[in-house]
């Protein structure tokens, strides 16, 4: 992984996971809801630490499946958090209750204590939430006229696929670059990691703006410079400065691409 880009995931994604253990020390700390004088001092720490770290994996799980709607992604980005939060609570309300039974022998959750509890687990699970996602979450741009010379034409698909990218970064993209379950988008602007896989992106995308150039890259059309070979492989020159790989399985595509684009 290159340098700028590991700073660049380490900025947001370590500050949240700073964030949750910061969050755990807190609630170990002032055992809200009677914790503090039920529990001894480690087993509240570790009864705290265990929903924070549980919250935090259902809050994730929760925004990749939200995701998949477009209702969704069209959300400002602090509705979208409260949605996460909300929603997660669900499945975190019954951990909690199995949990207080783990930790406190002979205790139990009654049906019409249910809603109490849903309350009580939302007032953390939201703020939870707000540290998991936020990092995952790009703030939509807004309204705009017809972009100029470079940007992304107005698309439905462009449209949802920037709804999820930082405004700061604007619309002109370079290039893609896949990590993991992350996506680091390169535009004009700088860089920034979201939460998105590349063959989403790709299919989001209209065709005439870019194309995959590798199973880990897509490139922008305008931004490529020329084609260079260094023994059996075969790079792209972006006018960004970027240096992009070209897969064997893409090359033929690549050369179409450029092709197209009357280069």
């Amino acid at each position: 992984m290159p340098s700028t880009s590991l700073q660049t995931w380490t900025s947001p994604r370590l500050a949240s996971l700073c964030g949750a253990v910061a969050l755990g020390v807190f609630l170990g700390f002032a055992g809200p809801f009677g914790s503090f004088q039920s529990l001894g001092h480690p087993e509240r720490y570790g009864f705290w630490f265990g929903c924070v770290a549980t919250g935090y994996g259902l809050a994730l799980a929760t925004l990749q499946i939200l995701r998949a709607g477009a209702g969704f992604r069209r959300l400002p980005r602090l509705a979208a958090v409260v949605v996460v939060g909300l929603v997660s609570t669900l499945p975190m309300m019954f951990v909690v209750a199995w949990g207080l039974e783990v930790v406190l022998p002979g205790r139990s959750t009654p049906p019409d204590r249910l809603v109490s509890l849903y309350l009580s687990v939302a007032s953390v699970q939201l703020v939870i939430a707000g540290i998991a996602a936020w990092p995952s979450l790009g703030a939509p741009d807004a309204a705009s006229p017809a972009p100029p010379e470079g940007r992304a034409e107005a698309d439905p698909g462009a449209d949802a696929f920037f709804a999820r990218v930082p405004e700061r970064l604007g619309r002109e993209l370079v290039a893609l670059e896949a990590q993991d379950h992350y996506l680091m988008v390169h535009t004009r602007r700088g860089s920034a990691l979201i939460y998105m896989r590349l063959g989403e992106a790709v299919r989001l995308l209209p065709p005439q703006l870019g194309f995959q150039a590798h199973r880990r890259w897509w490139v922008s059309r305008r931004e490529v410079a020329g084609l260079r070979r260094e023994g059996q492989q075969t790079r792209i020159e972006l006018a960004a400065g970027l240096t992009v790989p070209v897969g064997r399985t893409y090359l033929a595509a690549v050369r179409a691409g450029l092709e197209g684009r009357g280069a």
